[in-house]
């Protein structure tokens, strides 16, 4: 275990104390979980003191920032979401009735469609779609990145409908016919990416939307977590697991050899591949990172991940020079590489994270580690904030921004810092447009009453 690790779960201990049982729906707690999985354990990798202690450093400043940010009053912040939540007073939590959770499911059938037919003209056929994972190449290249968000963001607005299916279904016991169609269908679209966590993701946050229900109305129990109505789910994420376990590392050319590969799986020795393989992934790229940048590579600029963020949302077609983000230049620094050059990087079709630490130090050596570390734990302690605030409420339109916020804040510990904000913050972007979009006539609606 790394000396952040230690930490972490001290950090863990507290919050617990703090919190008891509420500890399971606080952003903080399940941040620090995620980085004392993939931060706190190592199996075989070495790492230096030096690393040790920078990480460290990191850790520490952005848990206690994100903390202090998150005990904040932000007051504007608040006064605008609680204003929505006055504007769309029919959007109060009530039971849906079957024609509604009806569009619902076709919302997410909407996007399921559509993610199979951008893959299908991204990697040239809808075989090769469906069996692309994590090996396969993409036919098309300057791929649109206006399309790519829009795409992310309703995978996103699809996961919100996830949510608000199983709440009400937990709420008001009403019937989960809809809600295990809506899942089937994203679980569907999920396992071509072939990571195990997008599929285990859609079954949180059915399990969090029966928390959020059970601490609602105070009568939150363990028992209550595992109801007949989540044997569907959990079969599909079982079975969705071990397939995926199976396939991992393997070069699936085509729906045969995918249904052989399946059909002979053997979870136990996938487990240990998988293990050998990925087990310390990211300290690895972390360690890297605080070796290879300042020492045989020259530390890129201070604002280099900072321009990535703010101008990602400029098509690539418009600006060749776009700046991209660190995870495609860790993986030139992995293949040997020193060209930094955006043209160049941009033609990477993956990317590698090393977390806030590693990217921080990257980006100019001890004073990017402790920047990147603290402008983070801002970002997190904002959307922590929010979800306290919000996450309880009996609106819909402020639960589903606290539920976007919370979803937010996890992906900020694992990938580089682009991917997390990208994935987290422009979702939560899209639904405020959205509601930007419908406040004149809501409010025209109410006027003539």
């Amino acid at each position: 275990m790394t000396f952040a690790g230690f930490i972490a779960i001290l950090f863990l201990l507290a919050i617990v104390i703090r919190k008891g049982y509420r500890s399971i729906i606080d952003p903080l707690f399940y941040m620090i979980v995620i980085f004392l999985f993939f931060f706190g354990l190592k199996n075989e990798v070495e790492i230096s003191e030096e690393s040790e202690l920078l990480l460290l450093l990191s850790f520490v400043i952005f848990v206690v920032t994100a903390y202090l940010t998150g005990k904040m009053h932000h007051k504007r912040i608040i006064n605008f979401i609680s204003r929505k939540n006055d504007i769309f007073q029919k959007f109060s939590i009530k039971p849906l009735e079957q024609r509604q959770q009806l569009y619902l499911f076709l919302i997410v059938l909407l996007y399921v469609v559509l993610d199979f037919s951008f893959n299908t003209w991204l990697y040239g056929s809808f075989e090769k779609a469906v069996t692309r994972f994590y090996y396969r190449i993409p036919e098309k290249e300057d791929i649109p990145t206006l399309f790519t968000i829009l795409l992310f963001t309703l995978y996103s607005l699809s996961s919100l409908i996830i949510f608000i299916l199983s709440y009400n279904n937990a709420r008001f016991k009403s019937n989960s016919l809809y809600l295990n169609l809506s899942f089937f269908a994203l679980a569907l679209a999920a396992f071509p990416r072939g990571t195990r966590g997008a599929i285990i993701s859609l079954l949180i946050i059915i399990i969090l939307a029966n928390i959020i229900v059970a601490l609602k109305q105070d009568t939150f129990k363990i028992k209550r977590l595992f109801n007949i109505k989540l044997l569907f789910p959990a079969a599909i994420v079982i079975l969705s697991f071990l397939a995926l376990s199976s396939i991992r590392n393997k070069e699936i050319d085509n729906l045969e050899m995918l249904q052989t590969t399946i059909a002979e799986m053997d979870f136990s020795q996938s487990q240990k591949e998988y293990n050998s393989t990925e087990g310390d992934l990211l300290l690895t790229d972390y360690n890297k990172c605080i070796e290879t940048f300042g020492s045989t590579t020259e530390f890129l600029p201070l604002d280099y991940t900072i321009k990535a963020v703010i101008f990602n949302p400029i098509p690539r077609s418009l600006w060749k020079e776009k700046p991209v983000g660190f995870g495609v230049a860790l993986t030139e620094v992995k293949y040997g590489g020193q060209n930094f050059d955006y043209e160049h990087l941009a033609q990477y079709s993956w990317s590698n994270a090393a977390g806030i630490a590693g990217e921080g130090w990257a980006n100019q050596g001890i004073l990017g580690l402790i920047l990147y570390s603290f402008l983070m734990g801002l970002y997190v302690g904002v959307l922590m904030k929010i979800v306290y605030t919000f996450l309880l409420s009996d609106n819909y339109i402020s639960l589903l921004i606290a539920l976007l916020c919370f979803l937010a804040s996890l992906l900020t510990v694992r990938g580089d810092i682009l991917s997390g904000i990208t994935q987290g913050f422009y979702p939560i972007i899209f639904f405020m447009i959205i509601l930007f979009a419908m406040q004149p006539f809501v409010q025209y609606k109410y006027k003539i009453r």
